[in-house]
């Protein structure tokens, strides 16, 4: 039987709860990747995850042209503190 999703609580919305289903599909798509076990899921699967990638793909190509990743990963640097930085190395 196909997995369902209960209603949203007053707090979220569908939208949310479909966020927070593809960030969990994405996590468990890099440990399957990982561990080459991708060719085990069903083709519905396979076809959300080439889909998926294809859409990644194409945001990150958006946020590199719009400099965002590198604000963004500079907004992080700056948080880290310089012992921080030593241990990480940067």
């Amino acid at each position: 039987m196909p997995c369902r999703c209960e209603e949203p609580t007053v707090s979220e919305t569908w939208v949310d709860k479909a966020h927070a289903a593809t960030r969990a599909a994405c996590d468990m798509r890099t440990i399957l990747r990982r561990l080459k076990k991708e060719n085990e899921l069903t083709t519905e699967t396979r076809r959300w995850i080439a889909q998926h990638d294809a859409e990644d793909a194409a945001r990150i190509a958006e946020e590199n042209a719009a400099d965002i990743r590198q604000r963004i990963k500079q907004q992080a640097l700056d948080k880290l503190t310089l012992e921080e930085r030593r241990v990480l190395g940067l």
